[in-house]
């Protein structure tokens, strides 16, 4: 009895009945306001649902929160540590009284950036309590986290001169006003725009007589059309080698002249006949299979619903190829792991609109997810997340990835069988797979995996030569330094002989599972981006190799290992690719720093991918820079192609937002080769004037040529889900497609800037057409409500005593309540004015062809 009294008094009873069943605590998260000096300030209020109180000791909660906190800013009650990266954790001082169950306690904190929406809160909570002797007990995670609504100004400003309005339905309204549901037959029937489209009269009839001939190089191709058509007709068409005279389909290999007298490579000419059927002519294999794309896309998605035993295809004839050889998507999985399933279908939908090629990000600060034989730790340690004192069993939790080890989206790896499926299906579908081994930076996963092989075969006994073999970090080393994104220890050292050795048994494997697919490997994306000042400095490995090179500045060591690791590419026949730093150098410029193209790598073939084009910035022309200075440039660009930035300011529209805001349409309006076309907004909102861009490099003819393609990025943050993957890229990566593939838009060569936006207007009004009637029903008969798109909330107001609302995709379906319900798939369809008679609220939802709908608009009247 005594035993017991005394843990009643000192608190660590209830530690013990907490850390015994799953927290029944509830946090909320408030932003009171954002301030004009650039800091947050912002609330967690703990609410005791147990029974037992949360004692005034013996515990600590841990979380991730993606901004820097100020440690100086938490109450006296509580101490904050940060720990690495996005990870943080709180203890309680002696200033902390017993939370008694019932009670509430709010704790403020401040910190750096703003804090404008739901996603910015802190995530991933559990206790860990402590028994009598203090030995940890285990994590217990906080699964009732709320975030409170954003309800004034200061909550969603971003800077004192952010004009970027919180969209409102009446907002919405009045953006969505210059759109308007044209008739179906006006549209084009495909995206992307074909080059040449003629329509004939009548239509060809596919029924379950068809055959398909192809020539013999041609059978990947004609199984894909096979397996596609299954579905519709109820069968499998018969495949016949050769045999063309009595197919009713045909695929051929041959020259194909494009309406501008020239031929080009992915290349085809697709023939409805509405007599003897369709032929599908290809430059090469890959024309054949984009050819086979256009006439899926050529069939109404009805449909696909359900087989039919007759499908009218309309005759036409369109002769078509790409404006860009590359076509890319990129998927970055480190941050949050995402199954394979997920990729197969991405590269599905790729495939379908013309994509082609999957930059595949597999390695990260906070995850390594590629199996790699003779290297288990790479996975089996950089591949997990989890509470951990030493990281010795798996990474710290990241991006709320909570706890418990061993479950998505922190931790996932794939395994060379699976890999293998990926290289395959994709290779299938002529998408070249390009993967990312980000170093020097951004490697934590990779250093401390190697780390904990290192201490495991010490502890064997093995000899050091051995157990340090693949190290990636000198043990020496005094070097500190902070990453943007909150480590302190994630670069490689790269004087340490065993970070090549590393590379290479890395790539070597990499070559092995390419071969082994059947894939192609051409390029290996190193990343190169965001290595940190201060890295390498107290590095007594570095400071013997700087000495023996006659290298001055620690910072240089970077265009070494650059050196280094591009000769060890070249050795295996690779290019090297990396973001834009790798192929930019800093230089002082009366009196300010800028950056210019690197002289010493212009002539080495890297592959760069430029992104940092935030508008206001003055990085704008970077990709211009790189382009005219002989550098072969993909436009990654972060104000029109990051898919993780959210579509919009707001606070329940998910997505990160530090480059401004990514609509549906801003792949569409981009122009590749003119991006000072206005009008521009600033990432702040207020527009930029064409004199902003005065001196700004524009792109030459011969920077032209250097302009490879265009891809859209998916970085993994906020990405938690599955279903998150298909919001954030569809149907941004449709109009990605639009402008990658198609010829240069007729709007962008209108010189006056007035006609040029009422064309660009038009041109969009139709796309969004296209999307919401043709394609994003497509994609729901096509995957049955798997591919979970964005679907925009309507618009709507109330003009004298009438509802009026409208899609930002004509065609969507619009339904309404008037009794404080969430519309349903079954609520009233909205098809014109609705008069409102006396006071209530109305609530409005876009709906697509399967009954799943929007985020709910809100009217009072």
């Amino acid at each position: 009895m005594d035993i017991l009294r005394s843990l009643l008094l000192t608190g660590l009873l209830p530690a013990l009945v907490l850390a015994q069943h799953p927290s029944r605590f509830t946090i909320y998260w408030s932003v009171l306001t954002n301030q004009d000096n650039g800091q947050a300030l912002w609330e967690l209020t703990l609410v005791n649902q147990d029974t037992v109180a949360l004692p005034a000791s013996g515990w600590t909660l841990y979380f991730n929160f993606m901004r820097p906190i100020l440690p100086e800013s938490a109450p006296p009650s509580v101490q904050l540590t940060h720990l690495n990266g996005d990870f943080y954790r709180l203890d309680p001082t002696e200033a902390f009284t017993p939370l008694l169950p019932g009670a509430r306690r709010t704790l403020s904190f401040a910190s750096r950036g703003p804090l404008i929406k739901v996603m910015d809160a802190p995530s991933g909570f559990y206790f860990v309590f402590r028994d009598s002797a203090g030995t940890p007990l285990p994590p217990v995670s906080v699964r009732d986290v709320r975030a409170l609504p954003f309800a004034s100004e200061f909550q969603t400003r971003r800077h004192p001169a952010d004009r970027v309005p919180v969209p409102t339905p009446a907002w919405r309204y009045y953006q969505n006003a210059s759109l308007h549901l044209l008739p179906p037959d006006s549209l084009i029937p495909v995206v992307p725009t074909p080059r040449l489209l003629v329509h004939q009269p009548g239509h060809w009839t596919l029924d379950r007589s068809a055959t398909i001939a192809y020539e013999p190089t041609l059978i990947q191709e004609a199984t894909f059309l096979a397996d596609a058509l299954a579905p519709l007709l109820g069968t499998r068409l018969r495949l016949e080698e050769g045999g063309f005279s009595t197919a009713t389909i045909r695929l051929r290999l041959g020259a194909v002249l494009l309406p501008e007298g020239s031929t080009h490579a992915e290349a085809y000419h697709l023939k409805v006949d509405p007599n003897t059927g369709i032929t599908i002519t290809g430059a090469d294999a890959a024309g054949v299979f984009y050819g086979i794309q256009t006439l899926r896309q050529l069939i109404d998605p009805v449909f696909y619903r359900q087989s039919a035993d007759t499908i009218p295809i309309p005759a036409l004839e369109i002769r078509d190829a790409p404006r860009f050889s590359y076509r890319g998507l990129h998927l970055d999985v480190a941050r949050n792991f995402q199954p394979k399933e997920v990729v197969l279908r991405l590269l599905d939908l790729m495939a379908l609109y013309k994509l082609n090629r999957f930059h595949f990000h597999l390695t990260d600060d906070e995850g390594w997810r590629l199996e790699i034989r003779g290297l288990p730790e790479l996975t089996e340690i950089g591949g997990c997340r989890g509470h951990t004192e030493t990281e010795q069993d798996c990474l710290v939790p990241s991006h709320g990835s909570g706890p418990v080890a061993g479950q998505p989206p922190g931790s996932g790896f794939y395994s060379r069988e699976d890999f293998l499926e990926i290289l395959r299906y994709a290779t299938s579908r002529h998408i070249e797979v390009i993967p990312e081994i980000d170093v020097p930076g951004h490697a934590r996963a990779a250093i401390k995996a190697m780390e904990a092989r290192y201490a495991r075969l010490k502890e064997a006994g093995r000899p050091e030569s051995e157990a340090a073999a693949y190290r990636l970090v000198d043990p020496a080393d005094t070097s500190t330094y902070r990453s943007v994104q909150g480590w302190n220890d994630n670069v490689i050292n790269v004087c340490l002989p065993s970070t090549y050795r590393f590379l290479e048994k890395v790539i070597s494997e990499l070559q092995q599972l390419y071969q082994e697919a059947g894939a192609p490997l051409r390029v290996v994306h190193t990343g190169g981006d965001e290595v940190p000042r201060g890295v390498w400095t107290g590095s007594p490995a570095c400071q013997a190799l700087m000495q023996a090179e006659n290298i001055e500045d620690p910072a240089a060591l970077q265009d070494y290992f650059l050196e280094r690791l591009h000769q060890m590419l070249t050795r295996k026949g690779l290019r090297l690719a990396g973001w834009e730093e790798v192929g930019l150098t800093a230089v002082d410029e009366n009196g300010r720093r800028v950056h210019r193209p690197h002289p010493r790598f212009r002539d080495r073939g890297f592959l760069i991918y430029a992104w940092n084009n935030i508008w206001g910035s003055g990085a704008e022309d970077h990709a211009y820079r790189l382009a005219n200075a002989g550098y072969d440039v993909v436009l990654s660009l972060a104000s029109n192609l990051y898919f993780d930035l959210a579509y919009s300011k707001h606070p329940e529209e998910g997505g990160l937002y530090w480059a401004g805001f990514v609509s549906t349409d801003a792949p569409y309006r981009m122009e590749p080769f003119h991006l000072f076309q206005g009008p521009i907004q600033h990432w702040l909102g207020r527009p930029l004037p064409p004199e902003a861009f005065a001196r700004h490099e524009r792109l030459t003819l011969q920077g032209q040529s250097h302009i490879v393609g265009l891809q859209g990025q998916l970085w993994g943050e906020t990405l938690r889900t599955p279903a998150r993957v298909f919001y954030m890229a569809v149907p941004r990566m449709l109009a990605l497609a639009e402008r990658a593939w198609a010829k240069r838009p007729a709007w962008s060569q209108i010189a006056d800037p007035e006609p040029r936006q009422r064309a660009l207007q038009n041109a969009w009004n139709e796309f969004a057409n296209r999307l919401g009637q043709r394609e994003l029903p497509r994609l729901d008969a096509l995957y049955q409500g798997t591919v979970p798109y964005r679907l925009p909330p309507p618009g709507a107001v109330i003009e004298n005593g009438y509802l009026k609302a409208n899609a930002a995709l004509p065609g969507l379906t619009i339904r309404y309540t008037l009794d404080g319900s969430d519309p349903t798939a079954t609520s009233p369809l909205y098809t014109g004015p609705v008069l409102l008679k006396g006071h209530g609220e109305v609530r409005l939802r876009t709906f697509d062809t399967t009954g799943r709908g929007s985020r709910t608009t809100r009217l009072v009247y």
